[in-house]
């Protein structure tokens, strides 16, 4: 680990905490996700989960400390660096990460379909979420094919890949927050489908943001870091 690294984990570090204190104004726009994994794509899992673990930590200065948003933090954006650190170095096929996507497409759409066993106030409306998170999720699919097949060569293949893969993560950030904060927290099995549905309400537009996020800054943002990254 150089030194010119390290200041390229601090740098970044101080731009995404700008990135969300600045945003966290604004309701349904997050660029922390897009930022982070191009960092990890370019300088690795290493730096991207230093990276990580100095955000995670320093951001509770700025939006106050809360136990369980720090697991989430630690836990996600670790697990998140080092999945884009390596498909950076060795490479992802774009394929996997659009399996990945139509899996959790179809596990949305069977859950939907078969209904959940939950109380009937929660079982309509949590049936109309997970066929819009199936839709959704779908849409996405249906998207990166359409960008693979116009955008041919290396950059549409890696862009296909990272922003299938981002939408999936996205995914994974809430379902794992719905497990950590009622164990942590001792919750009954109905406060925590209760916070499940909230949390599935948020889900959908953090995931619609992030891969739009994600297709529009990836490339510009890549080639930047590799600039910085080769001086």
């Amino acid at each position: 680990m150089s030194v010119r690294r390290l200041t390229a984990c601090a740098v970044m570090t101080a731009l995404l905490l700008a990135v969300q204190f600045a945003l966290s104004f604004v309701v349904g726009v997050e660029l922390v996700s897009a930022l982070l994994l191009t960092f990890c794509y370019v300088y690795g899992a290493v730096c991207g989960m230093l990276t990580a673990t100095a955000f995670s930590l320093v951001r509770c200065l700025l939006f106050g400390f809360s136990p369980t948003a720090l697991i989430l933090y630690l836990v996600y954006f670790n697990l998140f660096a080092l999945v884009f650190g390596l498909m950076g170095k060795r490479g992802f096929p774009p394929i996997l990460s659009l399996l990945l996507l139509a899996a959790l497409s179809v596990a949305a759409g069977t859950l939907a379909a078969k209904g959940l066993p939950i109380s009937v106030l929660y079982r309509r409306k949590m049936s109309v979420m997970l066929w819009i998170m199936c839709g959704i999720t779908a849409a996405i699919a249906v998207m990166n094919v359409i960008l693979l097949a116009v955008k041919r060569g290396e950059d549409g293949r890696r862009l296909c890949g990272v922003t299938a893969l981002a939408a999936f993560m996205t995914v994974c950030f809430t379902l794992l927050d719905d497990v950590i904060t009622p164990l942590f927290y001792g919750w009954s099995s109905g406060a925590a489908v209760a916070y499940f549905y909230a949390g599935f309400l948020a889900m959908i537009p953090h995931v619609t943001d992030v891969t739009v996020t994600t297709l529009a800054l990836f490339l510009p943002l890549e080639r930047l870091l590799r600039l910085f990254a080769r001086r």
